[in-house]
């Protein structure tokens, strides 16, 4: 019996230390399909965060250039590579990099990358995407520096420009399922649509009092159109036709979606052609909702 008992005990020590020796990651949950498939909805929904990645180049490698007032970023690697990705974060920390612009070390992001907007989608919606983050294949390309050529930018004037003037989006406690407020969801939060097509102050801060009206000069110097429901100026499709432009790029007149629009339609591994007709229509009915701002973009 003695003998029995000292076995007994030697094989629990060896299971406990194998146990324990273990990598993190084998002792959480895989995600389910159905949440991988919700990731991949809610990716398709940001445009398929085409701003990490350089056309025909690994997806989710980063490496895109974006020039500033302050300087020049480029876009991270959000590949799972644990060296140059982020492989080694927690959940909890991409989700506080994406909500609130901070990484696992405190530095604080850029506000290039739109976590002021983005700190508007829901925990699930997160929660999801980013379990589809860490299926993507990992990428190991190292992360170009920034050069910021404004003195004490990141240290004195972003903080301040971000108490002033950043846009606030608050997360639902439930994300909407369907309507005007599934619509103002995914505009507002989760395609942060009014990034692009929402004029700018002198602060470099969306004037948000013309939410949508279009930008003369929008990302990479290109002509962003107002898509508020002004008669004269504005977007006068029909919830169908603007629906159907969401999924395939073509405009009533028979031109097609170019440029960064045409990006986030076709999507990465998924865009917005991957959203439901039913999502394509409450933004659809939403963009109808919002109020009509008289602003003519481009000739």
């Amino acid at each position: 019996m003695i003998g029995l008992e000292s076995r007994a005990g030697r094989l629990a020590v060896a299971l406990l230390l194998a146990l324990a020796f273990l990598p993190a990651s084998t002792s959480a949950q895989a995600p389910s399909a159905a949440e991988l498939a919700r990731g991949k909805y809610v990716f398709g929904a940001t445009g398929g965060c085409g701003c990490h990645t350089v056309p025909k180049q690994p997806v989710n490698a980063g490496g895109r250039r974006y020039d500033g007032p302050f300087g020049t970023v480029y876009s991270s690697n959000i590949t799972p590579d644990r060296e140059t990705g982020i492989g080694g974060w927690t959940d909890e920390q991409i989700i506080t990099a994406t909500r609130l612009g901070r990484r696992p070390n405190g530095e604080r992001l850029i506000p290039v990358h739109p976590y002021t907007v983005f700190n508007g989608m829901a925990a699930d919606d997160l929660k999801a995407l980013v379990a589809f983050l860490r299926s993507v294949p990992a990428v190991k390309r190292a992360n170009q520096p920034k050069k910021i050529a404004v003195p004490m930018f990141e240290s004195v004037f972003l903080p301040a420009w971000l108490a002033a003037f950043a846009p606030k989006e608050s997360p639902p406690t439930s994300v909407p399922t369907s309507g005007t407020a599934r619509g103002e969801y995914l505009v507002r939060a989760v395609a942060h649509c009014g990034e692009c097509h929402t004029p700018r102050t002198m602060t470099m801060a969306t004037d948000n009092s013309r939410f949508l009206a279009g930008n003369p000069k929008g990302p990479e110097d290109s002509e962003v159109p107002n898509i508020t429901p002004d008669k004269a100026t504005g977007l006068t499709w029909s919830e169908e036709e603007i629906a159907d432009y969401l999924e395939t790029g073509n405009k009533p007149d028979g031109d097609v979606a170019g440029g960064l629009m045409g990006e986030v339609i076709d999507g990465t591994l998924a865009g917005y052609k991957d959203l439901t007709k039913a999502d394509r229509l409450a933004i659809a009915r939403y963009l109808k909702t919002i109020p009509a701002v008289q602003n003519k973009i481009g000739k």
